[in-house]
């Protein structure tokens, strides 16, 4: 399966999808962490704690535009995580001085600066569980799949463009008036 489908997939909540990463990637990423330390305990710990971040970070849309594969993001992780774990210890089996490339620091940025969703962002999800079906897909293949309206149409079995452009905005218009009744 390809990375947007994987995380289209782990977005959904397809535990399949999550185990297809990690049944996928954790022997490869046990190879590639020996390098830094031989305890499997540790690495276990370490994978299993960076497959978490993963599938909280797909769950919350942060990888929407990942600029890297899921694997290497999924490495840059566990990497960092093995860092953090033995900065101020000698345990580390590696005898050189290892130098983050800027896509991995972009990756430890990005999981140490988060802060989780705002407040504004609570109420959008809040209010878009109370949408209708029909308009919580519509607006999940839109903005989150990143389905044009012509494609929308025929997975949706529309006639025509314009109905599915009238769905959306009626859609859209119903959230925004959830979110200003549920603000004030």
């Amino acid at each position: 399966m390809e990375d947007r489908q994987l995380i289209s997939q782990m977005k959904k909540r397809d535990r399949n999808a999550l185990k297809d990463v990690y049944t996928g990637y954790k022997s490869e990423f046990f190879r590639f962490a020996s390098r830094y330390t031989s305890d499997d305990v540790v690495l276990e710990d370490i994978f299993q704690d960076a497959i978490i971040v993963l599938y909280e970070n797909a769950l919350s849309g942060k990888l929407d535009e990942l600029k890297s594969s899921l694997k290497t993001y999924l490495f840059s992780v566990g990497k960092f995580m093995i860092f953090k774990k033995f900065r101020d210890t000698k345990e580390l089996t590696t005898d050189e001085d290892y130098v983050f490339d800027q896509n991995e620091i972009t990756v430890i940025n990005d999981v140490h600066e988060d802060e989780g969703p705002n407040e504004y962002q609570k109420k959008l999800v809040e209010n878009f569980k109370k949408l209708g079906d029909k308009c919580r897909e519509i607006l999940e293949l839109f903005y989150l799949e990143g389905l044009k309206i012509d494609e929308i149409m025929r997975v949706q079995g529309y006639e025509n463009k314009n109905v599915v452009k009238s769905q959306k905005s009626r859609c859209l218009k119903s959230l925004k008036d959830l979110i200003l009744k549920h603000n004030g």
